[in-house]
């Protein structure tokens, strides 16, 4: 990993999102408001396409072809596929549950895309370049939202304030939350809101929009005017690593630094490794981040695994508890130790 990849993941574990990104994002999204129903129009052909290619790649075993052999290498004229974009790594918030019920994680990723905001909050709803299907690394988070939500976002033609606009399937009306219990559904949109602003790095006001329109509700949630963040520690589980993502490989002859974000009683979080099968415990460091004010604190512990065997292990971030009553928050990470 190079040094640069180390930065951006450092700055983005301790909260901070890597360089000065709402001036960048201001001028790579001036001019290009989607408003209307163009976007879900042209969304709907692109689905379209996409089947009829995906079908005629089932029956014909790949994709169609002409009767001419495949060329030796390509002609001087043929067109190089267009490099996709990988950004600097963002935070993306994900649902997970805690000893007092759903909270939002967040999970650092390195998504592709030529605009990280658009492309952060698709990834939120689950859609990746690709489409739908783009779900968390870690088996503990979820995708709050139906399975058919599209999703995009953008800074209005002010600068000042983050435009989400959703859609989907049209037979599932996102102004209800269906399914969703109502923590769930403010959970869902908060989560969104939460994801737009750390790109963006400033808590910016966020407005909804649905199918090209602005939305008196989303799931149920009151939208009709631009929302803030909630607060921190209603909203968020207490402890949320950064670093190691999941089913890292980790090389035992390197000091291994596990990072995160947290709060709790006196500040005190412990993070222990642990082996994946079975309860034995290679080593375990408490760290302090902090408390008694309503945000999450960064800690990072850095542990030397010389003398631990290859093998896959779990990473175990978490919170103390003075009452006794096991009420612990924790954050896991699957990783691979290797030679």
């Amino acid at each position: 990993m190079s040094d640069r990849i180390k930065d951006l993941l450092r700055d983005a574990a301790d909260g901070v999102e890597p360089g000065d990104r709402l001036d960048a994002i201001r001028a790579a999204t001036s001019g290009r408001r989607r408003t209307g129903r163009g976007w879900w129009a042209a969304g709907g052909v692109g689905l379209a396409a996409a089947s009829v290619v995906t079908a005629l790649a089932l029956t014909t075993g790949g994709t169609p072809r002409g009767t001419d052999p495949d060329p030796a290498s390509p002609s001087p004229t043929t067109s190089a596929p267009t490099p996709v974009e990988t950004q600097p790594p963002v935070g993306i918030y994900y649902i997970g549950d805690t000893p007092a019920g759903p909270r939002l994680y967040r999970e650092v990723r390195t998504l592709e895309g030529a605009d990280p905001l658009d492309a952060a909050v698709a990834a939120a709803v689950g859609n990746g370049p690709g489409g739908p299907g783009l779900l968390p690394l870690d088996p503990d988070y979820r995708v709050p939202w139906p399975s058919l939500t599209q999703a995009g976002a953008a800074l209005d033609d002010t600068g000042d304030v983050i435009e989400i606009w959703l859609g989907g399937d049209p037979e599932a009306d996102l102004r209800d939350r269906g399914a969703l219990s109502e923590q769930e559904a403010r959970l869902a949109v908060e989560q969104l809101v939460r994801t737009a602003q750390g790109v963006v790095g400033e808590p910016l006001p966020v407005r909804f929009l649905l199918y090209g329109e602005l939305a008196d509700q989303v799931l149920g949630v009151p939208t009709s005017e631009p929302l803030d963040a909630g607060s921190d520690l209603a909203v968020l589980a207490h402890v949320s690593l950064s670093a190691p993502s999941e089913g890292e490989r980790v090389d035992n002859d390197e000091p291994f630094t596990v990072t995160g974000l947290g709060n709790s009683f006196e500040g005190n979080i412990v993070t222990r490794i642990q082996r994946w099968e079975g309860t034995y415990v290679v080593d375990q460091k408490p760290a302090i981040a902090g408390s008694y004010e309503d945000r999450l604190f960064p800690f990072e512990v850095t542990f030397d695994l010389t003398d631990v065997a290859p093998g896959e292990y779990v990473v175990i971030s978490q919170t103390d508890d003075p009452s006794g009553e096991g009420r612990f928050d924790t954050d896991t990470r699957r990783i691979t130790v290797v030679d």
